[in-house]
């Protein structure tokens, strides 16, 4: 009896460290805490134009946009162009490409831009995210369309969560605008008006050189979390409960 009371006693106990280890991964960790079983999958790895020394080896390079937009009699249609890595999208209201006879469409380019060759960002921000510029172009006269009739809108993600969305329209000058979150991957939005460079920024220092530590620290805490709670819950779920030992003296009833 005392096995199956320990056992259970070692079930609830694993399943506390389970909740001892969230905590403890909170503080350590400067990356924000995932529910058990929420997903253990890392978000996607940025891909960036120029990387960071940490990110040379694996480093993918970004994808670009470049779609055309057929021109109905008033104009072009609420659609949207997005990169093929999903890193910077650009959607277009009913109305904001006019129509521009005799063309008969409109070419939506999105480029990454190594943030570094353009102009430099205002004191105490800094990248977390490719430039991105955004063009628009009547086909087939390749007339330049430079300001939208009626505002879209365009989204970026960052690497890292970014709290400053910067606009330039000549890629030396900034400027901030506001923005809206999305998604999960630090995804930021912004009202899109004319053409120019996009950015996302942030006031917060680059994380410590030590990140490759913390990434096992936050292994192993994640592992430990798996242990402690699936262990913990076979314990409680599995053994019986302990069946009370028979009355002694008690007399038999014929």
């Amino acid at each position: 009896m005392r096995g199956r009371a320990g056992g259970r006693a070692l079930g609830a106990a694993l399943v506390g460290l389970y909740v001892l280890v969230v905590v403890a991964t909170d503080r350590l960790s400067p990356r924000p805490v995932l529910p058990l079983f929420d997903g253990f999958a890392p978000p996607v790895a940025y891909a960036w134009v120029n990387p960071p020394p940490e990110r040379a080896g694996d480093n993918v390079a970004p994808k670009a946009a470049d779609r055309e937009l057929v021109l109905e009699a008033d104009g072009a249609p609420a659609s949207n162009a997005a990169t093929d890595d999903a890193q910077a999208i650009v959607g277009l209201d009913k109305g904001s490409v006019p129509p521009h006879p005799p063309d008969t469409a409109v070419r939506v380019r999105i480029t990454p831009v190594d943030a570094g060759t353009l102009g430099p960002l205002p004191a105490g921000l800094r990248v977390v995210s490719n430039a991105y510029e955004v063009r628009f172009e009547y086909v087939p006269s390749r007339t330049p369309l430079t300001q939208l009739a009626v505002k879209g809108t365009v989204a970026l993600t960052g690497a890292e969560p970014g709290n400053r969305l910067l606009y330039s329209a000549d890629g030396q000058a900034w400027q901030e605008r506001a923005f809206r979150p999305y998604g999960q991957d630090h995804g930021v939005f912004t009202e899109l008006d004319a053409v120019g460079w996009f950015v996302v920024a942030t006031t917060a220092a680059a994380p410590s050189s030590g990140g490759g530590s913390s990434d096992l620290l936050r292994g192993l805490l994640l592992a430990t979390v798996v242990v402690a709670t699936v262990g913990g819950a076979a314990l409680v779920v599995l053994l019986p409960s302990p069946v009370p030992p028979p009355k002694k003296g008690g007399k038999r009833r014929r």
